[in-house]
């Protein structure tokens, strides 16, 4: 079903998405020809892929394009498990990503669907991260969801204030590192979609999270949460 894809696909770069100083999407370690990316994750929200990058154009660092492809599975807002084969153009302007797909024909149609680049830039803190107890400000987000697969209501998420924890060492997939842990709510509100006909409520969530920014490899390579006294992980687990 589209809406699965198009929406897992959102998920997933959010979760890919950098956490340099001033450092935005197209500045992502991935972000060029033969880019590569994969990403892992276990308890309440089993988000997994295993992307590439082609035909990348970069402008500078708000403004790019790429062609991203690969696969992902997903079990999460209680779907059942699955698997999709993902295929997009990816086109980021001032803060605002874009997509577009492949129609029968092979020509590219776009995607309806939008979201604010900060949703993927909840990783995106807009200054250095520089000590623990540095905070960063709350923010909303809406992800508008692909009107041509369902007819739904906007995804809003809201975080709460981020804090930055005392840097630890951790393991990630470039090996040991030294990271800051970011601590911070984040809410997204009950809507509801309609599938054929069907309306189905999609419940709201409360998570506690924390992501790992690790600056040798200027990204998040981990984000923790916790939802309902239930634990996910999400981490990138090969990058290059």
């Amino acid at each position: 079903m589209r809406f699965i894809r198009y929406t897992s696909f959102a998920a997933l770069m959010m979760a890919l998405a950098p956490a340099g100083a001033y450092a935005g999407l197209c500045e992502a370690p991935f972000m060029h020809d033969g880019g590569e990316v994969q990403l892992s994750g276990s308890g309440g929200m089993q988000l997994g892929a295993d992307l590439t990058f082609s035909e990348v154009r970069n402008q500078d660092g708000n403004a790019c394009q790429a062609r991203v492809q690969g696969t992902a599975t997903y079990g999460l807002a209680g779907l059942p498990p699955g698997k999709s084969a993902l295929d997009y153009w990816m086109s980021i302007s001032n803060g605002k990503a874009t997509f577009e797909r492949q129609d029968a024909q092979g020509k590219r149609e776009p995607v309806s669907g939008k979201f604010d680049l900060r949703m993927l830039g909840l990783f995106s803190y807009g200054e250095p991260i520089s000590k623990a107890g540095q905070t960063f400000p709350a923010m909303r987000f809406q992800i508008n969801v692909d009107q041509k697969a369902v007819q739904a209501q906007p995804v809003v998420v809201n975080t709460g204030v981020k804090t930055v924890g005392e840097r630890q060492t951790i393991q990630t997939a470039s090996g040991h590192q030294s990271c800051w842990p970011i601590r911070y709510t984040r809410i997204t509100d009950p809507t509801q979609a309609s599938f054929s006909g069907l309306v189905l409520p999609i419940p709201g969530m409360t998570s506690a999270v924390t992501d790992w920014f690790c600056p040798d490899s200027h990204m998040v390579m981990k984000q923790e949460s916790q939802q309902g006294g239930v634990a996910s992980v999400v981490e990138v687990t090969k990058l290059r």
